[in-house]
C-alpha cells in the first residue's frame, strides 16, 4: 500500500470511529438526557447519573481495557477467542457485585438491582465488541456499531415513556450493538474454548483492568463525591458544565483505537522524537479542542438546561480546561502503552486518583462545587507532566 494510500485510509477510518462516537454521544447527551430532565427534574436526573457513573467506571475498566489488551498481546501470543471471553465473565460479575454493593441508597428495589447487574453486564460486553472490527481495522462496521446503540437508545426512550423504567432505554441500545456484532463477528464465538495464553490473558488483562478502573473512577469523581457530599442536585450542575469537555475526552477514544491499532501492528516501538512529536500534536489539539469547549459550553446550557445556566456560568473556564487536560493525558498515556509495560500506567494513574480524591474532597468540603472544579484541575495538570516524563523515560533512543 502506498503511504497516500495508508494516508487516505486512516482518515477514512478515523472519520468513521469519530462519527460512530458523536452519533452515539449525540443522541445521548442532546437528545435523551435532556429529555429526562425535563421528565424526571434535576434531582432525580441526579440519582440516574450517579447509577450512570457506576456503569461508566466499571463497564470500560473491564471491557475496553480487555479490548486494548487484545490488540497488544496479539503481537506475542496466540490468544483465542475464549481466552478474553472467559476473563471479560470472571472481571464482569465480580465487578458488578462491587459496583452493586457500592450502589447503597440510590437503588431502592430489588428490581433496580437486577436491572442495574444487567445493564453492567451488557455494557462490559459491548465495551469489548468492537474489538471485532478494530482486529480486522474495519472500521465502517465499527460505525455501524455505534449507529446500532443510537437507535436502541431512541427506541428505548420511547420503551420509557410507556413503562417509566429508565433502565430500558440503555438495555436495548447496548443489546443491539452485541446483537449486530453476533452476526457480523466472531468474537464471542468458541466462547468457553480457552488456549494456554488464557493466564496470560488474566494476568495482563488484570494489570489494565485496574488502570482503566482507576482513570474511569477518577473521569467520573465528580458524580461520586459530589453525591456523598452535596446530593443529586450538585451532580447534575457539574454533568452539565463538564458534558461538553467530557465529549471530547470521549472523542480521542475513536483516536487511540486508530494510534494503537497501527502501532501495534508494527515491530518497532515510538523512539524520542516520535514521542515528543506526538505530545506536540496532542497538545496543539488539545488547545483546539479547549478552544471549542469554551464557545460551545455556555450555548449548550442555555440551549438544554438553561435553568441551571445562572448556577453553573462561573464553573466554565476551569471545569473546561480540566477535561482538555484528561483528553491529552489519555493519547499520552495510549502512546506510552505502546513501548511500556502497562505496570507503569497503573502505578501513575493510582498516584492521580489517590491525590484527586485527596483534593477534591478537601476542595468541595470548604468550597463547594468550586473547590472540587479547582482541585480537578490541579490533578489533571500534574498528571500530564508525569505522563510526558514517563514517555521521555522510557522510549526508544532515536
Amino acid at each position: 500500500m502506498t503511504v497516500g494510500r495508508q494516508n487516505k485510509t486512516i482518515i477514512t477510518n478515523t472519520m468513521y470511529t469519530m462519527g460512530g462516537m458523536l452519533l452515539m454521544n449525540g443522541v445521548l447527551q442532546l437528545v435523551i438526557y435532556p429529555l429526562l430532565n425535563r421528565q424526571m427534574g434535576a434531582e432525580q436526573l441526579g440519582n440516574l447519573l450517579y447509577i450512570m457513573g457506576l456503569v461508566s467506571i466499571l463497564c470500560p475498566s473491564v471491557g475496553q481495557s480487555l479490548n486494548t489488551s487484545r490488540l497488544v498481546v496479539r503481537r506475542d501470543y496466540p490468544v483465542t477467542n475464549g481466552d478474553y471471553d472467559w476473563t471479560i465473565l470472571i472481571f464482569g460479575v465480580a465487578g458488578s457485585a462491587a459496583a452493586l454493593g457500592f450502589s447503597g441508597k440510590e437503588l431502592h428495589t430489588p428490581s433496580a438491582y437486577i436491572a442495574t447487574f444487567l445493564l453492567l453486564m451488557i455494557t462490559i460486553f459491548r465495551y469489548y465488541g468492537d474489538v471485532e472490527y478494530r482486529l480486522n481495522l474495519n472500521y465502517k462496521r465499527y460505525f455501524i456499531y455505534y449507529l446500532m446503540i443510537s437507535l436502541g437508545y431512541l427506541g428505548g426512550f420511547f420503551l420509557y415513556r410507556i413503562s417509566g423504567n429508565w433502565f430500558l432505554i440503555f438495555l436495548l441500545g447496548e443489546s443491539l450493538a452485541l446483537l449486530y456484532v453476533g452476526i457480523s463477528g466472531t468474537v464471542f464465538r468458541s466462547f468457553f474454548a480457552r488456549s494456554a495464553s488464557f493466564s496470560v490473558v488474566i494476568r495482563r488483562g488484570l494489570f489494565l483492568t485496574l488502570s482503566y478502573l482507576i482513570t474511569n473512577t477518577t473521569l467520573n469523581m465528580d458524580r461520586l463525591v459530589l453525591n456523598r457530599l452535596m446530593g443529586n442536585l450538585a451532580v447534575t450542575e457539574y454533568y452539565v458544565v463538564s458534558l461538553i469537555g467530557k465529549t471530547m475526552v470521549l472523542l480521542i477514544a475513536p483516536v487511540n483505537t486508530i494510534v494503537i491499532s497501527y502501532l501495534t501492528k508494527r515491530r518497532e516501538t515510538l523512539t524520542k522524537k516520535q514521542f515528543l512529536k506526538g505530545v506536540a500534536a496532542g497538545l496543539g489539539i488539545s488547545a483546539l479542542f479547549f478552544l471549542f469547549c469554551e464557545i460551545a459550553t455556555p450555548i449548550f446550557i442555555r440551549l438544554f438546561y438553561g435553568d441551571l445556566y445562572e448556577s453553573v456560568k462561573g464553573l466554565i473556564l476551569v471545569t473546561n480546561l480540566t477535561q482538555i487536560l484528561g483528553l491529552l493525558s489519555a493519547f499520552l498515556f495510549i502512546l506510552v502503552l505502546t513501548f511500556t509495560d502497562e505496570r507503569w500506567q497503573l502505578w501513575l494513574q493510582a498516584a492521580h486518583f489517590v491525590l484527586l480524591l485527596v483534593l477534591a474532597a478537601a476542595g468541595t468540603r470548604a468550597f463547594g462545587i468550586l473547590g472540587f472544579a479547582w482541585a480537578s484541575l490541579a490533578a489533571n495538570s500534574l498528571r500530564v507532566g508525569a505522563v510526558i516524563l514517563l514517555g521521555v523515560a522510557k522510549a526508544r533512543k532515536g
